[in-house]
């Protein structure tokens, strides 16, 4: 599910360090009008593979009539949409002073919410121990059907978590779970976001891997109202991972769920299959060159870090701007 993702502004650091968005006229309506000609020439693609989505990036990013126009597009399109909100202090700040209301409420009140749209992050929330302004987004993500995409690694990084995966499931939210970062391994997301919500609600009932891996497959299928998908079933598309358990890092294999989370990592899936095709087997995809997309990726990574040192205002030195865990001796 995808096209090009578009916003209307960018967030930037003012000379005094605080941060505001410099909205650029006219970009994120042509970034959706050109989200929306892909999803129109290419949905439905490779027998079905590529499905069409809509990805307004943050929602500090986008005018109102952008995210206004986005509803109804996908409305049009019957396709989803994906928006990261509620993930950080300076954009529930920043929606709050401009509208009165959590980046919830506010996308409530433009009619933005529904089954179709999925949140990233969606943590900085009314209702949690993030926020003490009083109010209850939860009802309202759990009145109008939208769901909640929890990416724990990337939040953890931050000394942030979710609070908590099993909170939202019991208010009848549905939860799916991303990545949002490198490595995209879901088996290392299972288990971090099982840990933090056993430790949020000093329990283990519903924080198990279990519920964990219900919400990466059959809540993801959910939000893309494809009940084809997250499961094998009559009538399902023949989706499916083998994982091995035979190396000495997993251990004495007692639950295969358990044990695969609590041990494993993405690196011990042995094959895929997609819609009844073997992508990749033995850890090998035919036809693609892992180490040549290694050494591209670090190529742009290099090229990034130069960037982030011409941005920063406060034009501190590389040794400080990415300071390593040891000191190095040259």
């Amino acid at each position: 599910y995808t096209s090009p993702s578009y916003q209307c502004g960018l967030n930037v650091v003012r000379p005094d360090g605080t941060m505001t968005v410099r909205y650029l006229e006219g970009q994120g309506e042509e970034g959706l009008e050109r989200a929306v000609r892909f999803i129109r020439k290419y949905d439905g693609a490779y027998d079905g593979l590529i499905r069409g989505a809509l990805l307004p990036e943050r929602i500090e990013t986008q005018t109102e009539e952008n995210l206004i126009r986005t509803k109804q597009y996908a409305e049009e399109l019957k396709c989803p949409i994906k928006l990261h909100a509620a993930q950080g202090l300076f954009e529930y700040r920043f929606i709050k002073e401009r509208t009165g209301k959590s980046p919830v409420e506010y996308l409530e009140s433009i009619g933005f919410l529904g089954k179709n749209v999925g949140i990233p992050h969606c943590y900085i929330v009314k209702g949690t121990r993030w926020v003490e302004d009083g109010g209850d987004d939860l009802s309202i993500l759990s009145n109008t059907g939208t769901t909640a995409i929890f990416c724990p690694v990337i939040i953890g990084r931050s000394g942030h978590y979710q609070d908590s995966f099993a909170k939202y499931r019991a208010r009848n939210i549905n939860v799916a779970v991303g990545t949002d970062t490198f490595p995209p391994d879901f088996f290392q997301n299972i288990r971090i976001a099982s840990w933090f919500s056993q430790m949020a609600e000093n329990k283990v009932e519903g924080s198990a891997m279990a519920d964990v891996y219900r919400a990466v497959t059959l809540g993801g299928s959910a939000l893309l109202g494809r009940e084809d998908l997250g499961r094998l079933a009559p009538g399902a598309k023949a989706d499916m991972i083998a994982v091995d358990l035979e190396d000495f890092h997993m251990g004495a294999v007692d639950d295969p769920i358990r044990t695969i989370f609590m041990c494993g990592c993405g690196r011990d899936v042995k094959m895929s299959v997609i819609n009844g095709k073997t992508v990749m087997k033995d850890r090998t995809i035919e036809g693609v060159d892992l180490e040549e997309i290694k050494a591209k990726g670090q190529k742009y990574y290099d090229k990034m870090r130069m960037g982030y040192m011409e941005r920063d205002y406060r034009h501190l030195s590389e040794d400080e701007l990415f300071r390593p865990s040891f000191p190095i001796h040259k």
